[in-house]
């Protein structure tokens, strides 16, 4: 499960907030963070963003000549995020109605998609389309002015106008990877809204069964228990048919010693981490954002004493990052211990980012959500129950998934209280469910998108991992990353390098701590599990 990790800085109001996107360049040098280990490329990108922009704020960057003219100097056109935050900050505020309250919120991407469907908001973007449209009109045919109509088309929907202005910025510039990263985000969008009008013009909307207003579970995941379950079973059942399995009586052999929440608070009580919130108008990864900094032991204490007040949760600390000890006490299991990510160098994107950390009281929900970069997922539960609610990765678009400005959706769909009439899509999905119960491992495939509720005061640690199930499809996504983030780059070059060590042994077996991150491979050739016998089986399953 990865959040893709953003710094914020401190801010004492929401307008405050907004400055600090209202200076993003479009263009510009990025320095490389080298010292977060689990970003993402569009996170990576943001935040390097927020960071130029204080450097600026003491060097105020030169205007660009920009101008067909020669040796007139234009100021660039800002794209509609960073147009809408200084709108907002010198007038847009002053237009919200009384009945139009803010999100409760400090994350500027919740803001400024909120302040983009305000109605204020909608007819500043429709008078920039005007503005825009006008200068190309008038010969001022730069790929920035392209760039910036593309994206307020994208803000009221029409993506097919948005691509297209995309494409004659990436015509006139056909070197500015953020141009490529916009469009192929608009694509998938588009691809999306594809399939949502297909399945629609399919659908008898007045039948019986169109009517029904209730979102069915007619399917459970299945429980195997690890001793009826070797890794060619899980690898060739489970893995490669992307379904989620629950692997019982497994979690309790991860760890030398029983991890309870003592245990936890004993190794790891004085370590700061930022725990999360529940936002429902968040556009961030699962709807959470970040709550407040606290030590891990001050933060049991409170989950311990079973406070009201303490709406939080502790969200997937990164153990080798953060917590090293804690991770020296686990045993890979072997279904998850060929993990490519293990085979790449020191210090690549990913390598050390799992496993993770997760306590929360009984309440607290992560949203609808998809792991990113097309990784799996494992999560081990040693107290608490969790339940899962999961959908096929082929239905994400009966979801109503929004890509707000990153390749990680949020979706419109309330599960807790689903509205079939306002989303009458729900009604082609069939989601599987489960309760996680102490001592299971659960294994979602890439792609499934996934809500989980905590039942009880939980504990849990999870991964993310790549291997022959997914390898293409990660392959993909960081192509897409790597357009923004060099660390993603790095990681998808090694991934492609023709000797890159991809085979799979069935005979694998559980990996301790140290064997797991300094597994050798000497004799991967001989490894019986290759890409071209998974393309076998994929041919035979399709």
């Amino acid at each position: 499960m990865l959040v893709i990790y953003r710094h914020s800085l401190a801010m004492e109001n929401d307008n405050t907030i907004i400055e600090y996107i209202s200076e993003w360049p479009i263009n510009g040098t990025r320095s490389q963070d080298n010292d977060i280990q689990s970003l993402s490329g569009m996170g990576s990108f943001l935040w390097r963003r927020v960071k130029s922009y204080a450097n600026e704020k003491t060097n105020p960057p030169k205007k660009l000549n920009l101008s067909q003219r020669s040796g007139e100097e234009l100021e660039e056109e800002p794209v509609a995020n960073v147009s809408l935050s200084r709108w907002w900050k010198t007038t847009g505020k002053t237009l919200l109605s009384d009945e139009q309250e803010l999100p409760d919120s400090v994350n500027p991407n919740t803001l400024i998609s909120f302040i983009s469907r305000s109605g204020p908001g909608i007819e500043y973007i429709q008078s920039e389309i005007r503005r825009l449209r006008c200068k190309i009109q008038d010969g001022e045919r730069r790929p920035d002015v392209y760039a910036a109509l593309s994206s307020f088309y994208e803000k009221m929907g029409n993506l097919s106008l948005a691509i297209t202005h995309m494409e004659g910025a990436i015509e006139k510039c056909p070197d500015n990877s953020e141009y490529k990263w916009m469009i192929a985000k608009l694509k998938r969008m588009y691809n999306v809204r594809a399939a949502q009008e297909k399945v629609l013009v399919k659908m008898n909307i007045n039948s019986e069964s169109s009517r029904d207003g209730v979102l069915k579970f007619p399917k459970q995941v299945m429980r195997v228990h690890i001793e009826d379950l070797s890794y060619a079973d899980f690898f060739y059942k489970f893995a490669l048919t992307s379904t989620p399995v629950v692997i019982t009586g497994l979690a309790t052999k991860m760890t030398v010693a029983p991890w309870t929440m003592q245990h936890i608070k004993e190794r790891a009580g004085n370590c700061f981490v930022t725990v999360k919130k529940t936002i429902p108008a968040s556009v961030e990864w699962a709807r959470l954002e970040d709550a407040k900094r606290i030590t891990v032991g001050e933060y049991i204490d409170k989950i311990l004493s079973d406070d009201s007040s303490e709406k939080t949760y502790l969200f997937d600390w990164s153990l080798p990052l953060n917590c090293p000890q804690l991770a020296e006490e686990i045993t890979m299991p072997k279904y998850f211990a060929g993990d490519f990510l293990q085979r790449t160098m020191a210090g690549s994107l990913y390598k050390d980012s799992w496993p993770s950390l997760f306590i929360a009281p009984a309440g607290l929900t992560s949203e609808l959500h998809v792991d990113a970069f097309a990784s799996n997922f494992w999560m081990a539960l040693f107290q608490g129950r969790k339940r899962w609610v999961f959908f096929d990765p082929v239905d994400l678009p009966m979801l109503y998934p929004r890509y707000e400005h990153s390749f990680d959706p949020v979706f419109d769909v309330d599960l807790s209280c689903p509205d079939l009439e306002q989303y009458p899509l729900l009604r082609n999905v069939q989601p599987r469910e489960c309760i996680l119960e102490p001592g299971d491992v659960l294994f979602v495939p890439a792609g499934c998108p996934h809500r989980v509720e905590n039942l009880d005061k939980s504990l849990a640690i999870s991964g993310n991992f790549v291997d022959l199930s997914n390898f293409s499809r990660v392959k993909d996504e960081l192509q897409i990353n790597s357009l923004l983030d060099p660390r993603a780059r790095q990681l998808l070059d090694q991934f492609m390098e023709e000797g890159f060590r991809c085979n799979m042994s069935s005979d694998i077996t559980d990996m301790k701590w140290e064997d797991y991150k300094g597994a050798v491979h000497a004799n991967y050739e001989h490894y019986e599990i290759t890409p071209e016998t998974v393309k076998e089986c994929f041919s035979e399953l399709n």
